[in-house]
């Protein structure tokens, strides 16, 4: 692990304010390398960080995040799994439940006012581009990521997202690598 943290130490190092990056990371990876991004970014760099999460319900992230020693209380998390799953929800303030991954005009809606409640530097973390693509046609969710990449962009807000390798539509990926400053690859 301690590897992986100098390599996304790295990795960061140099990005204008307001950075985007993809990291595109194998499946077996991408819990350890979304851990020790976000280890970095909120414990190191003292982000805010709003996570939108595509694959795992708000409890097991708070309960994996604070495993790893990641202060959860400078996470708001956007969690689109625990309503569609029917789990037990806690009503928590750093939570908001939406519907569904495929509710994208909501998770638009939900990032957009959450980017303009947090105050200070800050970036939004997408858990799973493929996740979201699964649940999503490719058209839709290309007009959706392209515009919350954009309001990003505009309003200086850095992102994080996560990507399975080759795992994600090339035409998705091409579009989301377009508006990124950094692609990294940690397979």
């Amino acid at each position: 692990m301690i590897t992986e943290q100098l390599d996304i130490e790295k990795e960061f190092d140099g990005l204008p304010e307001g950075w985007i990056v993809l990291l595109e990371t194998s499946a077996e990876r991408s819990l350890e390398v979304s851990l020790a991004a976000l280890q970095y970014l909120i414990n190191n760099k003292e982000y805010i960080g709003i996570v939108l999460s595509a694959s795992r319900p708000y409890k097991n992230l708070v309960q994996l995040y604070e495993n790893k020693g990641i202060d959860t209380s400078r996470i708001l998390f956007l969690d689109c799994i625990s309503k569609s799953q029917s789990l037990d929800i806690d009503q928590a303030g750093n939570v908001i439940y939406l519907d569904s991954v495929s509710d994208l005009t909501n998770i638009s809606l939900a990032l957009k006012g959450s980017m303009e409640k947090i105050p200070g530097d800050k970036f939004v973390y997408i858990d799973s581009i493929t996740t979201m693509l699964i649940h999503n046609t490719p058209e839709m969710f290309a007009r959706f990521i392209h515009g919350v990449l954009t309001k990003m962009r505009i309003q200086g807000i850095s992102g994080l997202l996560i990507s399975l390798e080759n795992e994600t539509d090339k035409e998705i990926r091409a579009e989301i690598a377009q508006l990124c400053d950094r692609i990294v690859k940690l397979v």
